[in-house]
């Protein structure tokens, strides 16, 4: 007699022992420029303090909307994005900051160059097959960097997207949330 607990452990079974196969992603359904607002979502501390403390510091900021655009587009079958960001800590400058990535391997893809007034040390470009997310960190003059990560999660009308800064001493992270459309 096969139980319920053995037919479960058997399909458990076969599904491990089916091969993995990539993720394909449709570059040409991303393509375009989008725009919408942010808005402060929250901040989480970091901090490796053991015993934690019982009331961990948090802030909490503007919560007024701010405009968010970005642009995914291909140079040379490389992926390219272009952000604008007119609020909050990470605010890029006027005409925004465009990051040109190598090719995509096993859903990453690295900084090949760069267009912005602050350039980023460094940056990667990581997909799926409904999002995209850039990680870039960026020096101060004082020699301290802080890190911005921007993901954006594609739906029929635009893109639902997520901002997050984590400062020097990673101690804590500030968010952003908010929701864009593509334009015609």
């Amino acid at each position: 007699m096969i139980t319920r607990r053995h037919a479960l452990a058997v399909s458990g079974l076969l599904l491990a022992a089916q091969p993995a196969y990539a993720q394909h992603v449709q570059w040409t359904d991303w393509l375009g420029t989008y725009a919408g607002t942010a808005r402060f979502y929250r901040s989480i501390p970091l901090e490796d303090i053991v015993p934690p403390p019982p009331s961990p510091r948090q802030e909490f900021g503007d919560a007024s909307p701010f405009p968010v655009q970005f642009a995914v587009r291909s140079d040379d079958d490389r992926p390219a994005v272009w952000l604008r960001i007119d609020g909050g800590p990470m605010q890029t400058d006027e005409v925004g900051e465009t990051m040109f990535f190598g090719p995509v391997t096993d859903g990453v893809a690295s900084l090949r160059s760069a267009e912005a007034r602050a350039m980023p040390r460094s940056a990667s470009l990581t997909v799926r097959p409904n999002q995209l997310g850039t990680s870039a960190l960026f020096s101060h003059a004082d020699g301290s960097f802080w890190r911005r990560y921007f993901t954006a999660t594609f739906t029929s009308a635009g893109a639902d997207v997520i901002l997050w800064v984590f400062d020097a001493t990673g101690t804590r992270a500030r968010t952003w949330r908010g929701s864009t459309v593509r334009r015609a």
